[in-house]
């Protein structure tokens, strides 16, 4: 969309692959800006049902919400 989206995993860490190597900061909200992709990578180490959502409660309810389950 034309707005950003601060994304977010409850419960987990996300370390955000910015091209610096091990210089990549970790972060519980990423930054989503309009139109760009990113990547980051996800340490599945708290078991649980976490929410994987946009924090912007009216982008919530039109659907950016998912539950992620790690066993």
């Amino acid at each position: 969309t034309m707005m950003e989206h601060p994304i977010h995993l409850r419960g987990l860490w996300s370390e955000l692959e910015n091209g610096h190597g091990a210089f990549n900061p970790y972060k519980h909200t990423i930054l989503v800006k309009p139109a760009e992709r990113i990547s980051y990578l996800l340490s599945a180490d708290t078991p649980g049902e976490w929410a994987y959502h946009c924090h912007l409660l009216y982008h919530m309810k039109a659907g950016m919400f998912r539950k992620v389950v790690v066993a």
